[in-house]
């Protein structure tokens, strides 16, 4: 999901979105390019995946951490407007899923950041 993001391509992992997100990330990117900003998300890591917590039968979160080179960058100039384009930093966000009947498969609901200050 974090490479779709990078390269604005939310389709190459829209399967594992719920339609709410993928309209939601959608809508973010379309405002990125209309601001003339991109986002970009690079050299993902996945440290660590706990907190497992059920929420429904049909519902569970889980927390995420994971660190990556995460910055904002002008698209004209290149000019790095937010971030960090060759130092990685540390994230912890609680991921939601949502078990799709229509899909058959678990997808990402809603993903909240942990301020980790």
């Amino acid at each position: 999901m974090q490479t779709a993001w990078d390269q604005e391509a939310l389709e190459k992992s829209s399967r594992h979105y719920t339609e709410k997100l993928l309209l939601e990330h959608s809508q973010v990117l379309q405002q990125n390019k209309e601001d003339g900003i991109k986002n970009h998300t690079k050299k993902v890591i996945l440290h660590q995946v706990e907190n497992y917590r059920q929420l429904r039968a049909d519902s569970f979160s889980i927390r995420i951490d994971f660190s990556c080179c995460d910055y904002v960058e002008d698209r004209v100039s290149k000019q790095i407007l937010s971030g960090k384009k060759h130092r990685k930093q540390s994230f912890s966000q609680l991921w939601y899923f949502n078990y799709s009947e229509k899909e058959g498969k678990w997808q990402v609901d809603f993903i909240q950041p942990i301020d980790l200050d």
